[in-house]
């Protein structure tokens, strides 16, 4: 063949490789954007039964057209205890099947109208003003530049069709036996683990497949290796997670891997099955489509098959190993098994902050936001402390070593949110998502501040004590009285972060101003018993920076109420 074709041939297909992968990567961003925290809300459904777990996993994954994505998820959901181990395990089942939806998207007979698509949608995603509607533009744009590039991809293979040296090529991967099977499939596992898209990577196959360079049961072969692939990003996502976390994602690598070893003991009849049931739907022979050579009609039918080939094994590999999640749970428990320091309380360590999520970034800012809620579960638990310190009698020093541990573990929960999110956020994002990452590393701070004020207001106890002094109980109730109400701010403000609820924003206001009056009062009677009852100046210093201090957490509380109004 001549070399300047096959140059051009080969940079066409590349070409629309590299204009489908972008398209799946923005047609998932955009559907991310869209569903939002909906996601975490679906997984949660997760926490019932094992068929509502898969449930969950199909679902997530129709929205975001990404089994990655979901598992991503589900490891940061299982690291921190939201999920156990057997509903992760079903929610990655379930993520398998939902997967399938891609590739049925691609047998639409509307390729021809790709580029058109991508046009229209690009003015949306580019000119809109409403966030919503420009994200539904990126994921008509993401739509559009996957029937692009596949309509490059089949034009730019149609010309090596017959090619003998293409064919000499693949003939390495060719599944003309068991062997050839294994090879294949062990070449899909691979380029889809280099791909990190098991839908892109499929429609190269397609191509492949419809310029004649491979035949049915070998494309059969390279899909189910795919599967087996995609599992990789997962896997490496682990790295710095619990153990726990690491049993999910390696559950779902034995999962797909069960699955092909099953096929393998028959996949010349399974291949013959799916080749016979696409020959009756389409209506039309595979050996017929062969002999007229037509690449587009010969592409066409392998995307069809292709997808049957994904959705049969998806959905019998599902129904069979499901009954089985427990004893999937037991096995990997086997090859990662508990250590003692699982259980082991040292310093802070993330619950929610899943490594390597850089491509995820609703996901990411998701996981970043519970962190931060986790933060205001820590300044409850201080300021709690610091109630009881207030008003026992005398020291109580494992109440305020609570205190001085959580304020070091809220500087430490600072600094991984900020990195973790300023990570998420490298590469493309939208306007809003960008917004909203600023606004979660105000916050992280804003609770990091809290919490420096609550040692404060005890480091000012402890002072009074120290000098040989102690509060009268009209001090004590004016404390008490201070810290009960900053508490209760305390879990208003959260409960506006956990619903990203801003019409809350002006009761905060108000909140705040009865609290910073409530404070003036206690002061101004303060001042009214000096000289009687406070006759010592560190007595009447330290007191008022104890009142200070109160006040503090409640700038900084309303500080974060009013990150929902920016």
């Amino acid at each position: 063949m001549d070399t300047q074709l096959t140059f051009s041939a080969l940079s066409t297909a590349f070409g629309g490789v590299g204009v489908f992968l972008l398209g799946m990567r923005m047609m998932s961003d955009g559907l991310q954007a869209i569903a939002g925290r909906r996601l975490a809300k679906i997984l949660a459904a997760a926490t019932g039964n094992r068929i509502s777990a898969v449930l969950a996993g199909v679902a997530v994954t129709c929205l975001v057209q990404s089994s990655t994505a979901t598992t991503v998820m589900v490891v940061g959901f299982v690291n921190s205890g939201l999920l156990t181990l057997v509903q992760g395990i079903g929610v990655v089942f379930g993520a398998n099947v939902g997967t399938t939806l891609t590739l049925w998207i691609l047998t639409l007979d509307v390729s021809r109208f790709g580029a058109l698509a991508t046009g229209v949608a690009v003015f949306f995603y580019l000119f809109a003003r409403s966030e919503k509607v420009r994200w539904g533009g990126m994921a008509a744009l993401g739509l559009g530049m996957l029937f692009f590039g596949l309509r490059l991809l089949t034009d730019g293979l149609a010309p090596l069709r017959g090619s003998a040296e293409i064919a000499r090529a693949l003939s390495f991967f060719r599944a003309s036996s068991t062997a050839g099977f294994f090879g294949a499939a062990a070449a899909g596992a691979a380029a889809t683990f280099v791909l990190h898209s098991s839908a892109g990577f499929v429609a190269v196959v397609m191509g492949l497949a419809g310029s004649g360079a491979l035949d049915f049961p070998t494309a059969v072969a390279v899909v189910l290796g795919s599967n087996v692939g995609t599992t990789g990003t997962a896997l490496v996502s682990c790295a710095g997670a619990s153990r726990n976390a690491l049993r999910a994602a390696l559950a779902h690598v034995l999962f797909n891997l069960s699955g092909l070893l099953l096929v393998s003991l028959f996949w010349r009849s399974f291949a013959g099955w799916c080749q016979a049931f696409a020959d009756r739907a389409r209506g039309v022979r595979l050996a017929d489509l062969e002999a007229a050579g037509d690449p587009r009609a010969l592409t066409a039918y392998y995307t069809f098959a292709i997808a049957c080939v994904h959705t049969f094994f998806n959905v019998a590999a599902t129904a069979a190993l499901v009954p089985f999640i427990g004893a999937f749970a037991k096995f990997v428990r086997l090859i990662v098994p508990v250590r003692p320091s699982e259980s082991a309380q040292g310093g802070w360590r993330p619950a929610y902050l899943v490594p390597h999520v850089s491509g995820q970034p609703a996901i990411a800012l998701e996981a970043a936001r519970k962190e931060i809620l986790r933060m205001g579960e820590t300044c409850l638990s201080m300021m709690a402390a610091l109630r009881e310190c207030l008003r026992a009698p005398k020291p109580l020093p494992e109440r305020e070593e609570e205190v001085f541990t959580g304020e070091d573990h809220m500087d430490t929960a600072q600094k991984e949110i900020t990195e973790y999110v300023e990570g998420a956020m490298r590469g493309p994002s939208t306007g809003y998502l960008a917004e909203l990452a600023r606004r979660e590393i105000r916050q992280a701070d804003e609770f990091e501040s809290v919490s420096d004020y609550v040692r404060n207001a005890l480091k000012s106890l402890k002072k009074i004590r120290d000098a040989g002094e102690s509060l009268t109980p009209t001090a004590v109730e004016e404390c008490t009285d201070l810290c009960d109400r900053v508490s209760a701010f305390a879990r208003e403000v959260m409960a506006m972060v956990a619903s990203d609820d801003a019409s809350a924003a002006s009761a905060a206001e108000a909140r705040s101003r009865e609290i910073d009056d409530a404070a003036k009062r206690h002061r101004a009677a303060h001042m009214s018993r000096i000289g009687i009852t406070c006759k010592t100046p560190v007595k009447t210093l330290v007191y008022s920076d104890l009142l200070v201090a109160f006040r503090r957490q409640n700038d900084h509380l309303l500080n974060i109420a009013q990150t929902l109004e920016d």
